[in-house]
C-alpha cells in the first residue's frame, strides 16, 4: 500500500482520502473515474467477487503523465483522449 500511494503522487495524484495501510482514495474532477486502492480482502468483498482471484487480471489504464508501471505491475500510458486543454 505505502509503495503503490508513494508511487501514484509521485506521478502527480493527489490524496483525498488515507486510511493508514488500508484504504487510498486519490482527488479527482467531477464526473472522473476514482482511483483507489484497497486491501485485496477489502476489495474483493467490496466488488462482490471471490478472493480467490479467478476473474481477469487486466484493465487499461491511461493518464497524461510519461509511460510508467506501477508497483503492481500496471503499466500506465499518456491519452490524448485523458488529455484535458
Amino acid at each position: 500500500m505505502a509503495a503503490s500511494k508513494r508511487c501514484y503522487l509521485e506521478h502527480g495524484f493527489t490524496v483525498a482520502k488515507s486510511f493508514g495501510r488500508m484504504y487510498v482514495e486519490f482527488a479527482g474532477e467531477a464526473g472522473d473515474v476514482k482511483l483507489a486502492l484497497y486491501r485485496r480482502r477489502a476489495l474483493a468483498k467490496d466488488a462482490g467477487v471471490s478472493l480467490d482471484g479467478t476473474g481477469s487480471h487486466r484493465i487499461a489504464l491511461g493518464g497524461v503523465t510519461e509511460a510508467f508501471t506501477d508497483p503492481d505491475g500496471f503499466t500506465w500510458e499518456p491519452s490524448a483522449i485523458a488529455a484535458k486543454p
